[in-house]
């Protein structure tokens, strides 16, 4: 190969990677787990008790749980989560059921894998079409 043509495979070749990779972000990471009720062995926070939704990390932050407030005969759900930062998830909510609900506000979990990339060591932020929620960086 002449030496002109090395830095073209070479950009070639980094520019192939960062698509790759920009590519394997945007992936949406469905759940793993989906139950009425708060996250098993989780302490509510203090700011759920008005029916605010929160997420907390779960089994040593192998896990998260996203907690959404609604209906028990159609509750809330999260249909998927997409990393858009180490410490950003994007999350998108499940179309609702169009069926008739009962008027009572109870918690719903829905539990992902922490996907590869996500860090546990610091904040990691949670973004829903109506409001931003914090996961809480893992300690010790």
């Amino acid at each position: 190969m002449n030496r002109a043509a090395r830095p073209l495979t070479s950009f070639v070749a980094v520019a192939a990677a960062v698509l790759l990779l920009a590519g394997c972000s945007s992936a949406q990471v469905k759940p793993v787990s989906d139950y009425a009720g708060e996250p098993r062995g989780v302490d509510a926070p203090a700011s759920s008790a008005g029916g605010a939704s929160w997420a907390t990390w779960m089994q040593s932050g192998k896990q998260f749980g996203i907690v959404l407030y609604g209906s028990s005969t159609c509750p809330p759900t999260v249909q998927s989560v997409k990393v858009t930062a180490s410490n950003q998830l994007e999350a998108t909510l499940s179309p609702a059921s169009g069926g008739v609900c009962t008027h009572d506000l109870v918690p719903h979990t829905t539990v992902f894998a922490t996907p590869s990339g996500v860090t546990t060591s610091s904040d990691v932020t949670v973004k829903l079409p109506d409001t931003t929620l914090t996961i809480p960086a893992l300690r010790g």
